[in-house]
């Protein structure tokens, strides 16, 4: 379960700041993954909800949780996968812990490395 010692809380203002991307940054984007939308004039926007899962994903996985015990937590809220699937797979967690596209908008600088550190603190294999 999540521990609240080191989850980052955004308040409403750093929630608000970060829900849509300028006109710049939305033509630099590329693919909209899970948690971002792109409106009809191409900007790309923050989507809450999904944003919240992402953040959840983060939190577990620096609190030590591995993909695994991720993936099962996501099944019992009956969180659906980007795909709409019921069951997230441990390569798509794996992938969103990964994807610096999160940085700024939906994680802090902080917790995208100590998710990364923790995760790889618990990998089996020696990666080059």
């Amino acid at each position: 379960m999540i521990s609240n010692s080191k989850i980052k809380n955004y308040n409403e203002r750093e929630k608000a700041e970060m829900k849509r991307l300028n006109l710049f940054e939305s033509r630099l984007f590329g693919r909209i993954c899970y948690g971002f939308g792109r409106d009809e004039n191409g900007l790309v926007y923050i989507v809450e909800d999904e944003a919240d899962v992402v953040r959840m994903i983060y939190d577990m996985a620096i609190n030590g949780n591995s993909l695994q015990k991720i993936q099962a937590e996501l099944f019992n809220r009956g969180i659906k996968s980007p795909s709409g699937k019921d069951k997230w797979t441990r390569d798509v967690i794996d992938k969103t812990i990964n994807n610096s596209k999160y940085l700024t908008y939906i994680i802090s600088f902080e917790n995208f490395v100590e998710a990364s550190i923790e995760k790889e603190s618990r990998c089996r294999y020696i990666r080059s």
